[in-house]
């Protein structure tokens, strides 16, 4: 864990910085990497903690039940801090993940309100439900981050946060997830910055396919989002002391809402400019899960080297940020 971006983070006090799984989403589902072996890769990167999303962690951990006792002693003798991701804000669930928290060593728990159903609804119950969690967050230490997923605008997961009203629930910014709601990365980051706990560091672009346009996730400092102004806003109007890549590589979604009903953007304008093709798939590859093992094998490299320049690009603005003082 030594080398340029520790004696940078030693002599400025800049957030520490971490790596979500999903970064390593393609190697996950070939199964050519774990938890365990997905935290080494951290430590090699030079990297001051790991997200550990509940989709990659969940089997791995069930298979054996000493691995969670291993994967809490590897990211400690490495000094790295944890989060854990959850999904939706159903109160068993929450408890089971807090647990999760707990056993692993973890002090944030990252979760969403939305998980694609009945978005009114879904909204309408987090507030009861988060709030139902505060007294097992006390008890264990363990923050819940509440992300913008999608679905959701930025001022409506403010909104559920200051309902909740507690130090223990804030949110979690991801700094991609807005164009989905046609709302602009900068614009949603503002907005969430002060109640931040924990983030999805990310980059996108805005392409069509079949006439529709689709967001599609980039190498880190490629895309259409202003990277470079968001870190400065995270770290100008949060009390953040982690920043959390999430290197989207190989993900596209669709819009969750028509232009007319989202949050302001427009397609052809700023973060949501359209790129054309060709596109080179070493740094913006659209559909891989339809790739033939062969094929899979040449894509999870291209992942890997995406990671790389991902967090080459990342060390390099938060040194710009420590020696700016921005």
């Amino acid at each position: 864990m030594d080398g340029h971006y520790r004696r940078i983070q030693e002599t400025e006090n800049i957030m520490r910085l971490g790596l979500e799984t999903f970064s390593y989403h393609l190697a996950f589902r070939a199964g050519t990497i774990n938890i365990l072996t997905f935290i080494e890769r951290c430590v090699s990167l030079g990297l001051d903690g790991v997200q550990l999303n509940t989709g990659h962690m969940d089997a791995f951990l069930h298979e054996d039940s000493g691995r969670v006792r291993k994967v809490r002693e590897l990211a400690a003798g490495n000094n790295l801090f944890v989060e854990v991701d959850a999904r939706g804000t159903d109160p068993g669930h929450l408890a089971n993940r807090l647990r999760l928290c707990r056993d692993l060593g973890a002090d944030t728990l990252r979760t969403y309100a939305s998980c694609g159903g009945d978005l009114a609804e879904e909204l309408a119950r987090a507030p009861a439900h988060l709030r139902s969690m505060i007294p097992m967050c006390q008890e264990f230490g363990i923050r819940i981050a509440l992300e913008n997923h999608e679905y959701e605008t930025s001022q409506e997961i403010v909104e559920i946060v200051q309902q909740v009203d507690s130090e223990w629930v804030g949110t979690h910014v991801d700094t991609g997830n807005s164009m989905m709601v046609w709302e602009e990365p900068v614009d949603a980051v503002r907005a969430m910055a002060p109640l931040a706990v924990s983030t999805h560091f990310k980059d996108h672009i805005v392409i069509m396919e079949d006439g529709q346009p689709l967001v599609l996730a980039t190498t880190l400092g490629r895309g259409n989002i202003d990277c470079r102004e968001v870190l400065r806003i995270l770290a100008a109007d949060s009390s953040l002391e982690r920043l959390v890549i999430e290197d989207c590589y190989g993900y596209s979604a669709p819009f969750r809402r028509p232009e007319a009903e989202g949050a302001g953007g427009r397609l052809g304008e700023g973060a949501f400019r359209l790129v054309e093709g060709p596109l080179d798939p070493t740094w913006a590859l659209l559909h891989p899960r339809e790739a033939a093992p062969e094929e899979m094998k040449k894509f999870i490299t291209w992942q890997e080297a995406s990671v790389i320049r991902s967090v080459d690009f990342v060390k390099g603005l938060m040194a710009e940020s420590a020696k700016t003082g921005q």
